[in-house]
């Protein structure tokens, strides 16, 4: 018997909302593929037909936070913003939208999104990452900035982000102010970096 698509919906929430219980109860590291299936009442193959790894579930959780904290972006911007202010509030929004998974996200934006990979371990890391820096180039643009060399500009500025990530995810001073701190630098740092469009650049500009 063939499975609807709503079934299949069903299946694929069930399972992420099974895997996020278990990660916060036990630990990334700790949960079993077996103990997701077995939480989501479902069979361990039938889950694989959905997510080939707990790494997988985990990102796909991320991105979708992430693509969350895009919408809220575009939501609270009020287009008045400095370059710097506009970045900052793309960033918060997005930790924000992760904050349910801070206990656990350390290991899996390791896995899934470490610097040290030749490419991405999963389509859902790569996707976030994709949507994420399309972004910040819009907003670099929109603010008539022209960044350094495209592999330089999108090296450096993920580099940045991926240690603002790596330092939230360990941040436990209160309302996580110190992570605010380290986003703030992190960003002038980043901005400093950017030159402001030569009018007559502009002009043949794509």
């Amino acid at each position: 018997m063939r499975i609807t698509e709503r079934a299949k919906q069903e299946n694929r929430a069930a399972i992420l909302k099974a895997a996020a219980e278990l990660f916060a109860e036990k630990g990334f590291e700790s949960t079993t593929t077996r103990d997701i299936a077995r939480r989501a009442g479902l069979a361990a193959g039938t889950m694989f037909n959905y997510f080939p790894s707990k790494e997988t579930m985990a990102m796909s959780m991320v991105n979708e936070a992430l693509l969350a904290g895009i919408a809220d972006y575009h939501a609270r911007r009020s287009g008045e913003e400095e370059l710097g202010e506009e970045l900052f509030l793309f960033i918060s929004c997005g930790l924000r939208r992760l904050q349910p998974m801070h206990a656990y996200i350390g290991p899996v934006l390791e896995k899934s999104l470490s610097p040290f990979q030749k490419k991405s371990s999963c389509m859902e890391g790569s996707s976030a990452r994709e949507s994420h820096l399309a972004t910040v180039g819009a907003i670099i643009t929109g603010h008539g900035r022209l960044p350094p060399p495209d592999f330089l500009a999108v090296h450096i500025y993920w580099s940045l982000y991926l240690g603002i990530l790596a330092f939230w995810s360990r941040d436990e001073s209160p309302h996580q102010n110190a992570t605010k701190a380290v986003v703030d630098y992190s960003l002038t740092l980043f901005v400093n970096l950017l030159a402001p469009i030569d009018p007559g650049v502009a002009e043949v500009l794509p």
